[in-house]
């Protein structure tokens, strides 16, 4: 098969580029950024036999003719949750960038387009067991142009006759996750304190797990526009998955336990003082209210649809994170590696 992807050298995108190589497909890659770490990934892939070129989502030139004789698109680029970042400039690159991409798809007579939304668009706190049939509730300006973008994707393919899917996963993880390194400017003594008594669920999925799914999303036949929750193994409370991550980087505790109360007062003071002097807060209610979520997945329909499972549990995927990241000789210590996947887990929305 032929295959078009976008985002080829990002995290989710380079995985996925990797695995389709792997599986003998061809990958026809587009990618926007050449900066060093792109450029490491872009040396990898194509020393794989991925075949390259730079382009913009937003400049429809760069890329439509690239699209000749492609058999499935794989549409992973998007803006995710910048700082400082407002609603427009989500609203462009997230819904203004797929509709390019999916209106260059049509154009170009590409049988299915497979297109990565984000299963946030459920809600941050959500009882029981989130499926697809659950009501959809985006809480930020990510979620709603994820939405927006999915909605783009359903009309413009839909209205042409082109196959889509739409895989919606959960928190990814993973090695070469770049949002680490920016996270370790965060991680202080390698201790992680955990406010509240972390009982909200967390569910994760890791990102082999996921590249395996979109894989499938591109062929199988029942799978064709429909909506699909990605989901790990498992959801668990997020004081057992600080316990396992202090487990697998041999620590005998992840940090302190704290009142979150107290916390949630002070985010809120900052917050507003922060403004009324027109400075970026060090804190805030939103970042705070992350000790708070609580949501777990159903990933059933996904896993009939496109006869796939998740393989990795959190243990060894935290394991394989640990050591990709020693592997790359990272400056970071084990200690502060293991913080920075907490953060993750707890903050993906900021990451």
């Amino acid at each position: 098969m032929r295959m078009f992807v976008t985002g080829a050298t990002g995290f989710i995108g380079a995985h996925f580029v990797e695995r389709a190589l792997a599986e003998g497909h061809e990958v026809l890659g587009l990618y926007r950024s050449n900066g060093p770490k792109h450029s490491d990934e872009i040396s990898r892939l194509s020393a794989r036999g991925a075949r390259l070129q730079r382009g913009d989502i937003l400049k429809p030139e760069t890329f439509a003719g690239a699209m000749t004789g492609v058999d499935c698109v794989c549409h992973f680029a998007a803006a995710f949750r910048e700082s400082g970042a407002d609603e427009a400039y989500f609203e462009r690159m997230n819904v203004q960038g797929t509709t390019h991409v999916v209106e260059a798809a049509v154009a170009a007579g590409v049988k299915r387009f497979v297109h990565c939304g984000t299963a946030g668009i459920y809600g941050q706190r959500v009882p029981g067991t989130i499926d697809e049939q659950t009501p959809i509730r985006p809480w930020n300006s990510y979620e709603r142009s994820k939405l927006a973008a999915d909605e783009r994707v359903r009309k413009i393919a839909g209205d042409a006759g082109m196959e889509y899917v739409i895989l919606r996963p959960t928190a990814v993880y993973g090695p070469r996750d770049e949002r680490l390194l920016k996270l370790f400017r965060s991680v202080a003594k390698g201790r992680f304190p955990l406010f509240g008594r972390g009982e909200g669920r967390r569910h994760m999925i890791y990102v082999t797990d996921l590249a395996d799914a979109f894989l499938r999303a591109c062929t199988a036949p029942l799978a064709a526009n429909r909506e699909l929750i990605v989901a790990g193994p498992k959801a668990v409370p997020l004081r057992e998955m600080l316990e396992t991550i202090a487990q697998v980087a041999n620590r005998s505790a992840f940090g302190p336990s704290l009142p979150l109360g107290p916390m949630l007062a002070l985010a809120a003071v900052v917050e507003d003082t922060c403004k009324m002097l027109k400075i970026k807060p060090p804190i805030y209610r939103r970042r705070m209210d992350f000790y708070l979520n609580d949501a777990a997945f159903d990933s059933r329909q996904a896993q009939a649809l496109l006869g796939w499972q998740p393989k990795v549990d959190l243990a060894e995927g935290f394991a394989a994170t640990l050591g990709a990241l020693r592997q790359e000789r990272n400056p970071a210590t084990l200690a502060q590696a293991c913080v920075a996947i907490s953060l993750i887990a707890l903050f993906p929305s900021d990451y």
